[in-house]
């Protein structure tokens, strides 16, 4: 925590208030950061939210599923739901932009059953595309992390709820997620903190398009402006951001020995 976080969000912190062409301390790269990109930091959040609030909830539907039911086809959801936790960014961009493009699969799948016209596609090059990537490569991860937890939960609970005529949804919602209750929000900070500081699938996916993540906006100001100082500040707000799940993760995890 000390090496890869503390002492980078110092470091940031600090280079963001000094101006080395005066010498002096200035909140004037702070001013110009949230006058120009405010609305990208905003941008940034909610859609990192939304995803994530949707790959939670996908993922909660498929543990449970996975945990209550047994068969081949379970077999078959068990191998497939994994796979997104082995391709990159950089490769679901790639992919995205075929899958996604006006005339792509997609499009062409929904115009196929008459659900679009196919002179007048879907844009998905904007925030929807962004929120659907997100949710198709983290829905794995969360998936894994809360089928964990109710793997944890022993058999009796459920069995003597079934016995007592409790259905599939009554179990997922009285048994299974409130007994997982300290998996579920740990699933949802990691996938948070890991959607605002991606890179690679937004600049793939919107590149400059306004309003773009700020992620995006700090490599342009490194890679084409130099100006380190704004994408310091960025650094910060992005760090700012996270900070709140952080505290929470470090001291629930770490501060209890969740999974001691």
């Amino acid at each position: 925590m000390v090496v890869l976080y503390v002492q980078p969000f110092i470091l940031s912190l600090y280079r963001s208030l000094f101006d080395e062409k005066t010498g002096e301390f200035t909140l004037k790269f702070f001013e110009r950061a949230i006058g120009t990109y405010g609305r990208d930091a905003i941008f940034s959040l909610w859609t990192s939210l939304a995803a994530t609030v949707v790959a939670i909830g996908l993922s909660i539907i498929m543990a449970a599923y996975l945990r209550l039911t047994a068969g081949p086809l379970k077999k078959l959801f068990s191998a497939v739901y994994r796979l997104p936790l082995f391709i990159p960014f950089v490769v679901i961009g790639q992919m995205m932009r075929t899958f996604l493009a006006p005339h792509g699969l997609f499009n062409n799948l929904l115009s196929g059953v008459g659900l679009i016209d196919p002179e007048f596609p879907i844009q998905f090059f904007n925030w929807s595309g962004l929120v659907f990537g997100f949710v198709w490569k983290q829905f794995a991860f969360a998936t894994l992390l809360i089928l964990g937890g109710f793997m944890m939960i022993d058999d009796e609970y459920i069995e003597s709820a079934r016995s007592v005529g409790a259905g599939t949804v009554r179990i997922i919602l009285n048994i299974l997620i409130p007994m997982a209750k300290s998996v579920i929000p740990i699933a949802f900070i990691l996938v948070f903190a890991s959607l605002i500081s991606c890179f690679t699938y937004p600049y793939m996916l919107i590149g400059g398009a306004i309003p773009t993540t700020i992620t995006v906006d700090i490599a342009h100001n490194v890679t084409y402006f130099g100006d380190w100082g704004i994408a310091n500040a960025l650094g910060v707000i992005s760090y700012l951001m996270v900070s709140a799940a952080a505290i929470y993760y470090m001291r629930y995890v770490v501060g209890r020995g969740i999974y001691q």
